[in-house]
């Protein structure tokens, strides 16, 4: 039989024994899942500082010529595992209690996101710049800007509003002249009545015998009496006895042909002359019409989008520029007598009613006419009646043709017409004037452009410069490729090439209009556009202009030392600019843009100039005259001291440098002017930016011995509870890391 009280002296021990193993287990977890924690924890750090380090490893040909942060050429991979197991080694070694015991199973590393591309271009420009252009911009540009930002507003609106109005204007007076045309030649038609109608006020027809000439119906009138007699005499004989037969046969003859020709001459007139007022008509109301768009062009002038621009510049903050520039009044007056180019209503009712009066005449002496013609038949038959009658009629025509002839034919002061040409020309007294003005503008502009073409037809002689320019755009070519950019490249318009002053004008106000808008959205914030501009005139060359001093003075004798100016690596800037792939298109391109801005500048001062003339079309001229005129002095002042004063008005230095950040904050930025500006840091340094990363993306996998249960490890990392991975008895930890410049 069994001890009782021995079989139950080992229960408390077993139970003992229970519970602490559950204890231990439960402990024993704890303690491994404490070391992944600490082991995912150092792990995320590795990745961290491991890809900071391979990073580290940029270009530094970059940096130091263009501030641009992209990986070197060393292994990216021996990098990264090398930086790890220096870690883990250091580890080791200081780890007094190695608890961890860690080891590194694996790194890789991807690198992503080429310097080339778009959006990292983009990006590693703004952090360059971000504090440097907005004040840069702000001290150099805008504060030399600012003391003529509403002078440069009202000559903006003067040269547009005027501009508008003189081809309104000629076109309103090109209508004027053609109606006065049409009157006059509806008046030249009546003048076929003279071939048979006698001119001259008279009442009396003297008595003739038959058988004179008959030229005119007053000949057949005058000869009628005679006529009417003899025929009576005739009638009264035997037909054999008839002695008046032939020279009555003549007389009728004669009569018909010339009453025959009468009523040709008044079908022909009737029908020119009501063709001619019908046009005159049309064209009183297009020149109605014209001088309604006019004065709506003059009542819309004052509210031009426009001059947003030039009043955000001017409230905005100055930094120790000069006081404004003053002259605004005076060019707004000029605008204010723009209504002085207007018809008057009185004129225009003058030429209508001129017009009514000119038809209404002469349908008066059709109508005499035509009265007449209706007697034709009866004085053939000798049945008219008595020959007073005739007489009476053929004066009475003859004086209604000679009325309207020397009221709209004749020349004279009692000519209808010339009366209302001398008041049409009294509105035109500065036109003579300004027309010489505007074919002199003309022929400076084309002695400007003409400067331009001597630059452009350089590259025909740069063989050398265009093999050179040809590898930039094999540059360009492959890095739109990496964007996907298939949109059409050409090079930039060079702008101001339009031989019409007015539209020269025009086009040199809108650049200054949308200059001034530009300024004013980089006072409010500074965009892309912005650090860009600024980035380029920091980090590339650009064209020496005393290179073409001995050009713009016409002298070609050192044409051979002025090519080797025009290599891609003296003209960086305006490449960028201006895009044209051949060695003398940008500098020509940015000549042409300074003269167009010193044409707006200029023709601001031509107008305070010329302010005094009372035609406000003449002093438009006069001004773009003026304007083209030293706008051609600045082209070769500044190839000779490198700089040139704002204005007359402004002593304030304007450089070429200056110009060019002007014009690429005008031209905005594109996509394509950020392939140059790649195409031209691969070319000098010959770093492709397309295939130098910006971005690291690292991978890191570290394995640790678990000390306890590794079975229950991994049941519970099936179960979704475990970061990493268990294999085994060992822990495996993957962290990566995501770095970029």
């Amino acid at each position: 039989m069994l001890d009782k009280r021995r079989s139950e002296q080992g229960a408390v021990t077993v139970f003992l024994i229970v519970i602490f193993a559950a204890v231990f287990a439960f402990v024993a977890i704890f303690i491994d899942f404490a070391r992944m924690s600490a082991l995912q924890a150092r792990t995320e750090g590795l990745a961290h500082a491991a890809a900071r380090s391979v990073l580290s490893a940029y270009d530094k040909q970059l940096l130091e010529k263009y501030g641009l942060f992209a990986f070197g050429e060393t292994d990216e991979n021996y990098l990264m595992s090398k930086v790890l197991q220096d870690n883990f080694q250091l580890a080791i070694r200081s780890d007094d209690l190695p608890i961890l015991g860690a080891q590194l199973d694996s790194s890789a590393v991807e690198l992503l996101r080429p310097l080339g591309y778009y959006s990292v271009f983009r990006r590693q420009i703004r952090e360059e710049m971000k504090y440097k252009a907005p004040v840069d911009f702000a001290i150099e540009v805008v504060n030399k800007f600012k003391p003529i930002s509403q002078i440069m507003k009202e000559a903006s609106n003067t040269v547009d509003l005027l501009s508008k109005l003189q081809r309104l204007y000629d076109q309103r007076e090109d209508k004027l002249d053609q109606l006065l045309s049409a009157q006059k030649q509806a008046a030249s038609s009546a003048k076929g009545y003279t071939d048979r109608l006698s001119r001259g006020n008279y009442t009396y027809i003297p008595d003739h015998l038959l058988g004179g000439r008959i030229r005119l119906i007053a000949d057949a009138a005058s000869q009628y009496n005679d006529y009417l007699a003899k025929a009576e005499e005739d009638r009264d004989r035997e037909p054999s006895e008839r002695i008046y037969s032939e020279l009555l046969e003549d007389y009728r003859n004669d009569t018909g042909r010339v009453f025959r020709g009468l009523s040709q001459t008044d079908q022909e007139a009737a029908a020119q002359h009501a063709q001619q007022l019908s046009s005159a008509r049309d064209l009183l109301e297009g020149i109605r019409e014209i001088n309604e768009q006019m004065r709506l062009v003059i009542k819309e002038s004052e509210s031009r989008t426009a001059q947003h621009g030039y009043d955000s510049v001017s409230r905005g903050l100055s930094i120790g520029g000069d006081e404004a520039v003053s002259g605004e009044a005076e060019i707004a007056e000029i605008r204010g007598r723009s209504e002085d180019l207007l018809l008057q209503t009185t004129l225009l009712e003058d030429l209508e009613a001129g017009i009514e009066a000119q038809e209404a005449s002469f349908n008066s002496a059709h109508q005499a006419v035509v009265t007449l013609l209706t007697k034709s038949s009866a004085i053939g038959a000798a049945s008219f009646g008595s020959a007073s009658g005739f007489k009476s009629e053929t004066v009475h025509a003859s004086r209604e043709i000679d009325r309207y002839l020397r009221t709209y034919s004749d020349p004279g002061s009692g000519n209808a017409l010339q009366q209302v040409q001398t008041k049409v020309e009294a509105h035109r007294s500065s036109d003579a004037q300004r027309k010489q003005t505007e074919q002199q503008a003309a022929a400076e502009l084309k002695h400007a452009f003409s400067l331009l073409r001597q630059i452009e037809e350089l590259k025909n002689k740069m063989g050398e410069h265009q093999k050179q320019f040809d590898v930039l755009r094999s540059y360009f070519d492959n890095n739109r490729a990496l964007n996907q950019d298939h949109s059409a490249e050409t090079g930039q318009s060079i702008r101001g090439r339009n031989p019409d002053p007015y539209e020269a004008g025009e086009q040199a106000m809108g650049g200054m209009d949308v200059l001034y808008a530009s300024l004013s959205e980089m006072m409010s914030g500074i965009t892309d556009n912005g650090y860009q501009t600024e980035y380029v005139v920091s980090y590339f060359d650009f064209f020496d202009v005393s290179t073409l001093k001995e050009l713009m003075e016409g002298r070609s004798d050192k044409l051979d030392a002025m090519i080797e100016q025009f290599a891609p690596q003296r003209q960086e800037v305006e490449y960028i600019l201006y895009g044209f792939h051949n060695p003398a298109g940008n500098v020509a391109a940015a000549y042409g843009e300074i003269f167009t801005m010193r044409l707006a500048i200029r023709t601001m001062e031509g107008l305070i100039k010329h302010a005094s003339k009372v035609n406000p079309l003449l002093i438009l001229a006069s001004a773009l005259l003026y304007g083209v005129v030293e706008a051609v002095k600045d082209m070769v002042r500044l190839c000779q001291k490198g700089g040139l004063q704002l204005s007359n008005y402004l002593r304030v230095e304007l450089t070429y440098r200056d110009h060019l950040r002007l014009f690429l904050l005008l031209h905005g930025t594109s996509d394509q002017r950020l392939s140059r500006m790649l195409s031209v840091v691969r070319f000098n340094t010959g770093i492709n930016p397309d295939e130098r990363a910006t971005y690291i993306q690292g991978e890191v996998t570290v394995a640790l011995p678990l000390w306890f249960l590794p079975g229950v490890s991994k049941a519970i990392g099936s179960a979704g509870a475990l970061q990493g991975r268990v294999e085994g008895s060992r822990y495996y930890a993957v962290k990566q890391a995501h770095y970029s410049y």
